[in-house]
């Protein structure tokens, strides 16, 4: 722009120059006018684009006022988040252990008379056999799901449910667990025995082919294998209920299911 106002001013001595001379071609002066005249129109414009870049410039710098600001926000909230993160995670952390701890304490024992031992050992079996059976330490009953147990009308243990009583009867003649009672309660749904060969297996064991003659063919089954296992028959005894004690509704899949089971019961 300086250079702009030098040349103007170049021009403006130029005229004055010529005037005072006296004899002015008028040509050259109406064309140092003109340029004169574009020169001044050419610095109106150079100072109207010096206006507007000073007006990007700043609202170029409150907007990089603004980035900066947004991004010490950005950090804060982050470094915010990242401690959230790692207490949540320290507090996940101690649930886990709490509930392992929990997990793998025994419960308690209800005048049960359960050597504390055993009932770990027999919780350690469960958590093998899930589905097989559960066991509750504090009344000594083991649950053992009668679908899982048995085929359909059968009498005979299947193989994981025979595994696992095997493995159960391995603990019951420990040292440990030698003074403990074993009582076996065979129980059913309510729908009717229908089946031939259930008729014909239940008259073959001398039982009334019902439920309550299926519920101890299945009791006196489990304590087969138990026996098999080495268990003293002394210490077992058996008996059917039939289904005379539902755990569930009999109107539903689930609730049948639940009725048909074995419990096995452990005290001194």
């Amino acid at each position: 722009m300086q250079r702009v106002a030098a040349a103007v001013l170049v021009i403006v001595v130029g005229v004055v120059a010529l005037t005072s001379v006296g004899c002015v071609d008028e040509k050259k002066y109406n064309a140092v006018l003109l340029r004169n005249r574009e020169q001044e129109k050419l610095l109106a414009e150079k100072d109207a684009q010096v206006a507007t870049l000073n007006e990007r410039v700043t609202a170029l710098t409150s907007k990089s006022g603004d980035v900066n600001r947004l991004i010490m926000e950005k950090d804060d909230l982050i470094t915010s988040l990242k401690q959230e993160r790692d207490a949540t995670r320290k507090a996940f952390d101690e649930l886990t252990k709490t509930y392992r701890d929990l997990v793998s304490m025994p419960k308690p024992f209800s005048g049960t008379g359960i050597p504390e031992k055993v009932a770990i050992e027999i919780q350690a079996l469960a958590a093998q056999y899930p589905d097989v059976f559960d066991f509750d330490a504090a009344t000594g009953r083991l649950r053992f799901k009668a679908d899982l147990t048995f085929d359909s009308g059968s009498d005979a243990v299947k193989p994981d449910a025979k595994t696992a009583l095997t493995k159960l009867g391995g603990i019951l003649i420990s040292d440990a667990a030698k003074s403990l009672r074993i009582s076996i309660v065979g129980h059913t749904d309510n729908d009717p025995v229908k089946k031939p060969g259930t008729i014909a297996r239940l008259k073959e064991l001398s039982k009334a082919a019902n439920n309550q003659g299926l519920s101890e063919a299945r009791a006196e089954a489990v304590a087969d294998v138990l026996k098999a296992a080495a268990v003293e028959a002394a210490r077992v005894t058996t008996k059917g209920v039939g289904e005379s004690q539902p755990i569930g509704p009999n109107t539903g899949a689930d609730g049948k299911a639940k009725n048909r089971r074995v419990e096995i019961f452990l005290s001194q």
